[in-house]
């Protein structure tokens, strides 16, 4: 972690260096996928992220909008109608995984932020590969359910103590 925290502050000092939007998705992500949701370098590269718009590739724009939502900062000059204008227009060459990414940052948009998502057309398509395989347990879902289990048994130990000295 420190070492991305200090890659994270040398990218926000020269973050309108940054021409290349795939040099731009792949940072997000990396941190995104990390689990290191450092909200200022999200905020700070939005406005090179929505000026980079017109240059991402279909796993670009995946990755990005995924990347913002896993780091659950709103970013409303990034993501409007021109985004997913972009991403309708490129529709047809999204990769399986890439339409998985855009359901869950549509799910994200619509639930969290409500904020308009995709296009229906768009939406069901992600729909449909988003559940067509058998899911992953993420690294946020062992943590959730570790902490719960660890929540549970010293509530459980609490409770046996309780009714053992009564």
């Amino acid at each position: 972690p420190k070492l991305f925290q200090k890659v994270a502050e040398a990218a926000m000092q020269r973050e309108r260096e940054f021409s290349n939007s795939q040099h731009v998705a792949n940072l997000l992500w990396s941190y995104a996928t990390m689990g290191i949701t450092d909200k200022q370098l999200f905020l700070s590269f939005m406005p090179t992220a929505a000026k980079l718009i017109d240059s991402y590739t279909n796993q670009g724009l995946a990755n990005i909008a995924w990347a913002y939502a896993v780091a659950d900062v709103d970013a409303p000059t990034l993501f409007n109608a021109h985004f997913i204008n972009k991403r309708v227009e490129k529709k047809d060459g999204f990769e399986i995984e890439r339409f998985r990414q855009l359901y869950q940052w549509h799910l994200w948009q619509t639930k969290e932020k409500s904020n308009p998502g995709l296009s229906i057309e768009l939406q069901e398509r992600c729909y449909n590969v988003f559940i067509s395989e058998e899911s992953t347990v993420s690294k946020l879902q062992d943590d959730v359910v570790a902490h719960y289990c660890t929540s549970v048994l010293i509530q459980k130990k609490r409770c046996s103590w309780a009714a053992a000295i009564a």
